[in-house]
């Protein structure tokens, strides 16, 4: 019997694409804050002066702070020029240091991560099947469905051209991962190493 959580099954982000994003950082590192900082663009982070939630980042003085859609504390990184001095993680409710790390992984903020390259792939492929799907509810009397199609598949796009997401942005998957119509999309298990799985 095998007894497994639905995220095993469920449909999720090209596990190569999101190992490509995923940003380590060092104590001592010689890293530009600008650098971290589009790094962390790329992996879907948004940058926020208000409210700190998950999946933000936010830029006081010569410190970073970002706050993992994974975790429940936030990381801050102290830069000295263009060197990371310190790298703590703190409580975000009474800004209390909880630990200090000599090195961090920092993990996407969202599972559809994928390369700039990637990505225009994906929204001309898209943009290529929406002109044909048009079409073709219009030469049979879909008129309506036609229009809301455009509507919805144009607005996604442009939502994915300024934030390198939408919402649904799993619909889109197949897209973004190259795969052929009709195969399946990655799952959790497509995480795990192949040897792991071998030996189960």
């Amino acid at each position: 019997m095998v007894v497994a959580s639905v995220s095993c099954l469920y449909g999720i982000g090209n596990p190569v694409e999101f190992q490509k994003n995923v940003i380590t950082i060092k104590r001592d590192q010689q890293i530009s804050r600008t650098k971290l900082l589009h790094q962390l663009v790329q992996s879907l982070y948004s940058r926020t002066e208000a409210d700190f939630k998950h999946g933000n980042f936010r830029i006081k003085g010569d410190t970073v702070d970002i706050f993992p859609s994974y975790a429940d504390d936030a990381f801050r990184i102290h830069f000295f020029g263009d060197e990371i001095e310190t790298i703590e993680q703190f409580n975000i409710q009474t800004n209390k240091v909880i630990e200090e790390y000599d090195r961090l992984n920092i993990y996407p903020a969202n599972m559809f991560v994928t390369s700039p390259d990637v990505l225009q792939g994906a929204i001309k492929d898209i943009q290529d099947d929406l002109v044909k799907q048009h079409d073709y509810f219009k030469d049979i009397g879909k008129h309506l469905e036609a229009k809301r199609l455009k509507e919805r598949t144009e607005f996604d796009l442009e939502m994915i051209r300024e934030l390198g997401y939408c919402s649904g942005i799993e619909n889109y998957s197949r897209y973004l991962d190259g795969r052929l119509p009709g195969t399946r999309p990655f799952c959790l298990l497509d995480y795990f190493p192949r040897r792991l799985l071998n030996g189960c």
